[in-house]
């Protein structure tokens, strides 16, 4: 063999040597590759051949950690913090409490535990409004974990006088925009535009009458969203004029539902009210047409801190509904302070629309408070307060409730014989009886992508691959070992 040859044979060899090491380590992590690239995937259960549902330990798999949405709200003390993870992978992050080390050691120990130990970057960051507690310890946090995509309020920073500041986006803002003359402030949108060789942030101006800014991922069953329904204004003065630029949002995920409101106060959320009640006769097709008397959110997170001012009772009317009220949690961030925070008068309203006082959850009480909608071992998809099933608002437990079904007083009770919801009557085509029916219908399992007959396991598609590798390796070897050779059985080269 000449030396060309040779050369080239023991690259290929390496080169192939490493690609088997490699494979053959991701076989460890099969099962999360199969998920990441679609070859392992979610359908219902209605229909499919038994042989064809992967389990584990005998039972449904389970999507955590993979199929499932975890809002964190992470206890800053007086202050907002939320951390995100998507069902895609994909992580958000919205205000960052105040400018402490406290504050700071409490985010980046919460971050420590619950996100990989390879966490980079934020694929979202949001700064609901301007004050300190909410943007205090951003710059702290996206210094460190720069955010792809930042969404900020439509009010320019512009330091202090002795420290004056010139906002990199104000061509972005309004010509009227607010002015906020603070350093945090300043050092929070500073630290939003962010760039380097890898990846420079993109920042847009919170504004609710851009549908195009709505946040949203994954696909098929496994789609979520982040909608903005406020501000609806570019300017806010008088009573809660900085509060006000907080964002009304909607984090949905299969049927469950989150909202949140920063700091906004009457002002905001009148305009919000406001809009949801003329889209009942606009006669116009938008995304506040969802709010049919019917909507009922899973998770409400207290406008600021629980603040009298905040969650109103007109939005929580819009936000909830009587029969579904008393499963609904209401989410309050709040630390010592000297401002009552949580106001009674807000815990009052909490409670009047229906919400027990065991789901009115404080972090100055719990410490950080985590919710998860993910699969169960049925293959079920449900919302979960930390390890703890809820029951769907649609589902309420309270015995003495007139919308309760399981109370012999409502008509609807389904124990009824005569209801025609009652599981036991032959003409509900739920009833367990039916033979038509399967043990298997509304959940979802999980199964493999074919090509033919064959399932597309990670080691079929890997080990594919590399097979076509190794023919195209010995290929370029042959094709090296003639090119080198050709020339010496030729002798002289023809001139």
């Amino acid at each position: 063999m000449n030396r060309s040859k040779k050369k080239i044979t023991i690259i290929d060899i390496i080169v192939l040597a490493m690609l088997a090491v490699i494979l053959g380590i991701s076989m460890i992590w099969s099962r999360d590759i199969e998920l990441k690239l679609g070859l392992l995937y979610y359908v219902d259960a209605k229909g499919v051949d038994e042989s064809d549902i992967v389990t584990l330990d005998g039972v449904y798999a389970s999507a955590d950690g993979n199929a499932a949405l975890k809002v964190h709200f992470v206890d800053v003390g007086q202050g907002d913090c939320a951390i995100i993870e998507l069902p895609d992978g994909k992580t958000m992050l919205i205000d960052g409490g105040e400018n402490t080390k406290a504050v700071e050691n409490s985010i980046q120990t919460f971050i420590n535990k619950t996100l990989p130990t390879d966490f980079k970057y934020f694929d979202y960051a949001i700064l609901t409004h301007p004050d300190s507690d909410h943007c205090g310890s951003l710059d702290y946090i996206l210094d460190k974990y720069p955010a792809r995509f930042v969404y900020r309020p439509n009010v320019e920073a512009v330091g202090t006088k002795a420290n004056p500041y010139t906002d990199p986006g104000k061509a972005d803002l309004s010509s009227a925009a607010a002015k906020k003359d603070t350093t945090v402030y300043a050092n929070a949108v500073k630290a939003m535009y962010y760039s380097n060789s890898d990846m420079t942030s993109v920042v847009y101006i919170t504004d609710a009458n851009v549908d195009g800014q709505a946040i949203k991922g994954g696909s098929g069953d496994d789609a979520y969203s982040l909608t903005f329904y406020t501000p609806l204004s570019t300017k806010y003065t008088g009573e809660g004029d900085w509060n006000n630029y907080s964002p009304v949002m909607i984090l949905e995920y299969r049927g469950y539902k989150f909202a949140m409101s920063g700091d906004a106060e009457k002002k905001n959320l009148g305009e919000f009210v406001a809009k949801v009640n003329s889209a009942k006769t606009d006669g116009i097709t938008d995304k506040y047409d969802a709010f049919t008397d019917d909507y009922c959110v899973n998770v409400i997170k207290a406008g600021h801190h629980g603040s009298e001012n905040a969650t109103t009772a007109e939005y929580l009317d819009v936000l909830t509904t009587p029969s579904g009220a008393p499963n609904v949690f209401c989410v309050v961030s709040c630390g010592t302070n000297t401002y009552g925070h949580p106001h009674a008068a807000a815990l009052d309203r909490y409670k009047a629309i229906g919400l027990p006082e065991a789901n009115i959850l404080r972090t100055d009480q719990k410490g950080d408070i985590s919710f998860s909608v993910r699969v169960d071992e049925s293959g079920v998809y449900n919302l979960y307060y930390g390890d703890i099933k809820t029951d769907d608002p649609e589902t309420p437990d309270d015995p003495d409730d007139p919308n309760n079904p399981d109370n012999p007083d409502n008509p609807d009770n389904p124990d009824d014989p005569d209801n025609p919801d009652n599981p036991d009557d032959p003409d509900n085509p739920d009833d367990p009886d039916d033979p038509d029916r399967t043990d298997s219908e509304n959940k979802k399992v999980l199964i493999y992508r074919k090509l033919g007959d064959i399932k597309l396991k990670w080691a079929v598609v890997a080990w594919s691959g590399y097979a076509v590798i190794v023919l195209a390796a010995a290929a370029h070897i042959a094709l090296g070992g003639r090119g080198a050779t050709g020339d010496k059985r030729g002798g002289r080269r023809k001139r």
